[in-house]
């Protein structure tokens, strides 16, 4: 059956290392294993950005925050595995949603003219995570909080065996 010009596909889910999310119109969004250094051990992390993700980049989004616009996001899910889950900075238990106000330039990485930043521990599907956004422009954070809570609501985290 052929698509009419105000039809839009569906959108297609992306699933690895145990978390999965819906590739909305306007992201660009990838799961990946880091390899590990020596003996490290390393989890997921999805990363989803409203701007080109390049090849290599940190996972805090290092490289890739630089390039955000005003109208930009970063987003970053970061599995801290099973053994964080137990620990107290993981002890708030979903994927939790955003709001405007948990959104400051103080709460980057780096800090980064005009941008803010959001980050919350938790534990789902026994493991622990972090998750981590970063907006373009603070003096939008209304309507780009309302963007990536959308992304965040399809985001799918799996119980690991």
């Amino acid at each position: 059956m052929p698509l009419h010009p105000s039809s839009t596909p569906s959108p297609v889910r992306l699933s690895a290392q145990g978390m999965s999310v819906a590739t909305l119109p306007g992201w660009e969004v990838t799961i990946y294993r880091r390899p590990p250094l020596g003996v490290e051990q390393t989890f997921g992390v999805l990363h989803a950005a409203t701007v080109p993700l390049p090849p290599v980049r940190g996972d805090y989004g290092g490289g890739v925050v630089e390039n955000l616009g005003p109208e930009d996001i970063f987003l970053a899910l970061l599995d801290f595995g099973p053994q964080a889950a137990t620990q107290g900075l993981f002890a708030a238990s979903g994927l939790p949603g955003l709001t405007p106000d948990m959104f400051g330039p103080k709460q980057l990485q780096r800090v980064l003219k005009g941008q803010a930043g959001v980050q919350r521990f938790f534990h789902a599907g026994g493991r622990g995570f972090c998750l981590y956004c970063v907006i373009g422009a603070y003096t939008n954070r209304m309507a780009l909080t309302a963007r990536v809570n959308q992304l965040i609501g399809t985001i799918h985290i799996e119980v690991s065996p």
